[in-house]
């Protein structure tokens, strides 16, 4: 089993502790009922809300939220850098479990390297758990792995940026609590 520490930077986020190769993993205990947490994720107009670091702005370009679908996005981050992804999606069982394939691409949706890591692995396995913690309390744990064929350069690259996916995802996680209040 996976063991987790509790994040310095967050309360109520956790990151993997083990340092499994090929693996990112952080969890984050949101104030919200199960389905309404579940809904920020598979509604592109709620998750392009909170998706990314501070500053960063984000847009859906094609939609296609169900298993064997595709959803095409643009993010503009605070520096004025403009990266394309699509998410590609494997399973979606609701209220509990997501997994989908990402890559970045251009603005035309080919595969393509991120401005900032030519190295970095061309798609990664996304997986995403959501478990009741108590009345209307979420915990959401995601779990990024390496997919397909990848260098050991992008292995590494992956590897090394793992710290620097921890703040990117603190940022969301921050951004979603926010969101979340905001409903309420």
């Amino acid at each position: 089993m996976l063991g987790c520490a509790t994040s310095n930077s967050m309360k109520g986020s956790s990151v993997d502790d083990t340092s499994e190769k090929d693996k990112f993993i952080i969890s984050h205990s949101f104030d919200s009922d199960i389905k309404t947490v579940f809904e920020m994720w598979v509604r592109p107009d709620r998750f392009s809300k909170w998706l990314g670091p501070a500053g960063a702005s984000m847009t859906f370009i094609s939609v296609g939220v169900k298993e064997g679908g595709t959803s095409q996005w643009s993010m503009t981050t605070s520096d004025g850098v403009t990266k394309y992804g699509k998410l590609n999606y494997k399973k979606i069982s609701p209220s509990n479990l997501l997994i989908y394939t990402q890559n970045f691409c251009d603005k035309d949706g080919n595969l393509s390297k991120p401005p900032f890591a030519p190295t970095y692995p061309d798609i990664l396995l996304t997986t995403v758990n959501f478990t009741e913690e108590g009345n209307k309390k979420t915990r959401v744990t995601v779990k990024w792995e390496v997919f397909g064929e990848a260098t050991e350069m992008e292995r590494q690259t992956f590897n090394g940026l793992k710290p620097v996916m921890t703040v990117g995802w603190n940022s969301s996680f921050d951004k979603l609590d926010s969101f979340l209040k905001s409903k309420k």
